[in-house]
Formats: C-alpha cells, structure tokens, sequence
C-alpha cells in the first residue's frame, strides 16, 4: 500500500527527535560538559521586624455590646404574723415606696396592773408597705393567715438598667470606669447618658431570662426615668477610658501584657540570639497602640511582634543544628 505524503513527514519528524534524545542521553553519561549545579546563594533574612518607640495620643473609648434589662423585682413580706384583715390597693396597682399595701390584725396580751386581775387581750393592726416603686403583684387575700417574711406580693419596677456580660479578663481594661457611659439603640432614642456606671458579681433578670447573661461579672448602669425603652432591647454602651496626649507608644502587638506591666523584646544583631526581654509600665490602650510610662526610652528599637513560644523553639532549635 502506498503512504501518504503526510504520514511519510510524521515518521521523519518522529525518527529525529528520537535520535535528538539517544544523542543527548550518550552526552549525559559519557561527555559531562561541566558542573549543571548553579552556584547557591542564601537570600534569607533571619532579621524580626522591629519598630521604634514615638510619641502619640492615645485615646481609649470602649464600646461594647449591651442589653436593655428590667431592674430586679422586689418581694414584699409580711412584717407581722396574724390574719390579712384590709387590701389598701388591689393586684396590679401602680405604688409609690413606702405605701400601704395591706393590714395584717394580730392579738396581744396585756397583763393588769392588777395582780389579782386576770390579763387581757386585744387586737391590734400593722400596716405592711412597700420598699420600691412600681406595679404591685398581689399574693394575699383577705381573711389568710401570714407570719413574720412570708410573701404577700412582688412590686416590678418601672426602671431600667443596661447590662453586658463580661469575661473575668475583660475587667482589667475596665477597670477606674468612669461613672457614666452612653447608650445608643438601634431604631431608638438618640444616644443618652447611663448613670452609676458599675461592675458588679452578677445579675439576673426579672423576666427569668436575662438577655445580658444571668451570671458572671456583669458592667452595667442606670438609664435615665425620662427615657423610653423596654425590656431585652439591644443597644451600644460606649465608655469613655480615658485619653493621654504626648504619651510614649508602641504597638500593642511588640507587648506582651495589657495592664499594668508587660514585657518587649529588644532586637538582636546575631539572628541566632534569643531576644533580650524588657520589664515595661503599661498605660492606656486603644487596642492599636498601648501607653508605655517606663522602661523605654523616645527612639528605642523593638520588636514589632512579640516572639511565640514556637518562635523561641525554633529559633533555638535551629541555633542547636547550625552549631553541629
């Protein structure tokens, strides 16, 4: 059978690349032109990053993520045993502190002034009334029978409080708080002050479900009478911290530490060298920057970063093998 033109092209172009390999193959093992290994220059640099310490502003405003949560219901108890004789107000009255809720009629002894006569009884009355403000949640009824601190109502109060759960390692950025913070609500009133600004052990909420978190430390204050809101909104509580002006900084990165004490790493010349640490007074933060007010110096170089634990290992690591 006779080829075509273009399977006779094919069959050369194939026999001289073959023959293009079996040459350079024959080269390789028997005519080595030279060393094919390029020379090995090393490009890396070992060298952390270091920043110097300058002067700034540092201002530290806190904003954190709050609930709006009704103040704690207060009980009210029966200061007197006896019988519930008179209602001075009926199941969901609005009170004043310090009002008359119920009568309780109780009989006492009197003994005569007469030996000879025998002792008389008598019946005598005791107002109970209420410790807060707010709506009257009756528990009792006319004609019942109570002691000394059994429950005879609940007064749920008319006021309210903002509240954030906090972690325990929160409240060292938190703590010198100022006495007033700022809520804003979404959707709500403008933002406006929050008073008697606190940290306190732990809270709960008079709806048996605390939007704010119903244990561990808590940051809180009180919202204003004249302010509209309702119980288990959201809203921003925004707290002044403080502000520093001509301060020295560094980044909050280049420190281990957040309050009160910390320590920085001094860059080395020798990249095999453990940095050298150095005990530092930490003052206020904006979580970018951090105050320093002693143990650095205007211009002093640290480093940027602050050395991981695995950093430091494999730093001496390498130091072990670069010595074998």
């Amino acid at each position: 059978m006779k080829r075509s033109r273009w399977r006779i092209v094919f069959d050369t172009i194939k026999l001289i690349v073959w023959i293009a390999i079996a040459v350079a193959l024959v080269k390789f093992a028997f005519f080595p032109g030279g060393d094919t290994t390029a020379e090995l220059n090393p490009q890396g640099n070992f060298d952390l990053p270091s920043v110097a310490v300058e002067r700034g502003d540092i201002d530290n405003e806190i904003r954190l993520d709050a609930a709006v949560v009704r103040d704690e219901s207060v009980p009210v108890k029966a200061t007197h045993e006896g019988e519930i004789v008179w209602l001075y107000v009926v199941d969901g009255a609005e009170v004043s502190a310090g009002e008359k809720i119920l009568q309780v009629k109780y009989r006492q002894t009197v003994e005569s002034a007469n030996p000879e006569e025998p002792p008389t009884e008598r019946d005598l009355f005791f107002d109970v009334i209420t410790d807060a403000a707010g709506t009257l949640k009756l528990e009792a009824l006319v004609g019942q029978q109570v002691s000394i601190g059994d429950p005879v109502g609940t007064i749920v109060p008319a006021t309210f409080h903002a509240q954030v759960a906090v972690t325990p390692d929160q409240l060292y950025s938190l703590s010198g708080l100022p006495q007033q913070g700022t809520i804003a609500i979404k959707d709500g009133p403008a933002p406006f002050p929050c008073h008697n600004l606190q940290v306190v052990a732990e809270s709960s909420s008079s709806s048996g479900e605390d939007p704010g978190g119903s244990s561990g430390p808590q940051v809180r204050c009180e919202i204003p009478l004249d302010q509209t809101v309702f119980d288990g909104v959201k809203g921003t509580l925004e707290i002044e911290g403080g502000s520093a002006k001509d301060v020295l900084v560094v980044p909050a990165t280049a420190v281990e530490g957040r309050y009160g004490s910390g320590l920085v790493y001094l860059p080395t010349d020798d990249p095999l060298a453990k940095p050298t640490e150095v005990k530092v007074g930490l003052g206020l933060s904006n979580g970018e920057y951090i105050e320093i007010t002693e143990g650095l110096g205007e211009g002093q170089e640290i480093l940027e970063f602050v050395p991981t634990p695995m950093n430091r290992y494999e730093e001496e690591k390498f130091g072990e093998e670069m010595m074998y």
